[in-house]
């Protein structure tokens, strides 16, 4: 399955303050991201990046600023019409529901009729090879394989961006390299454009096409990881 058309996405001066805070949480990010394209979000906690991802898919209205899908801004938006997948550090998986079920909620949740969600929900778990634990509960399911169960979730309502919020950091080490090698491989097999916010350099670097360097709020570098590793714009 790959994804017809893959979409661009331009955040314009993105900017977030919260009342009463001294600085912002998100300081004029401009952004750039090519359809198709997997970012990282880079930076130490409390940076400002999960809050960057919480605007793209508008769980939090920005305090100014712009953020464009495919050429159409998409801030007046509601999150449940933004098209805009998202798969939690935590996988947020429904802990009552099998894989399937779980895959197929976000189609169900529009309205599709059930034998379409079946079949969507069946290959996509295809995709992520997960057909075969198709009637698992998350309980019955390793770190891992609900990671998979997560993805194809995302996927399944046909987003036009996937965001990744610390996607591995709920694994271990071992698990959490095979992992990054699966994601880039769906992402790709996908064809969609995908952000990922992480504070691990090494995941950054290898898995990105490029990396936004975020610090206390501001956007440091955007780079292709050739670039920041040999040549950072700052010291930070």
């Amino acid at each position: 399955m790959t994804s017809s058309t893959a979409f661009d996405l331009k955040l314009d001066a993105v900017t977030q303050r919260y009342k009463g805070a001294a600085t912002a949480a998100v300081d004029a990010v401009t952004l750039e991201i090519a359809a198709g394209e997997l970012v990282a979000l880079l930076g130490p906690s409390g940076c400002g990046k999960t809050t960057l991802l919480r605007i793209i898919a508008g769980f939090v209205q920005q305090t100014s600023g712009r953020v464009v899908v495919g050429g159409r801004p998409i801030d007046e938006l509601p999150p449940h019409r933004r098209e805009v997948g998202v798969v939690f550090q935590n996988y947020a998986l429904f802990p009552h529901m099998t894989a399937l079920d779980n895959v197929a909620y976000g189609l169900a949740a529009r309205g599709a009729p059930r034998a379409q969600q079946q079949a969507k929900a069946r290959e996509m778990l295809e995709m992520v090879q997960m057909a075969h634990l198709a009637e698992r509960l998350p309980r019955e399911m390793s770190g891992g394989q609900q990671q998979r169960v997560a993805l194809a979730r995302a996927l399944a309502v046909d987003p036009r961006i996937l965001l990744l919020d610390e996607p591995f950091g709920a694994l271990d080490k071992s698990l959490r390299l095979d992992m990054q090698i699966e994601v880039k491989r769906i992402q790709r097999l996908a064809g969609i454009t995908c952000i990922m916010v992480t504070h691990d350099q090494e995941e950054a670097l290898s898995m990105a096409d490029r990396v936004a360097v975020i610090n206390q709020g501001r956007l440091e570098q955007f780079d292709v990881p050739n670039e920041i590793y040999d040549r950072p714009a700052t010291l930070f």
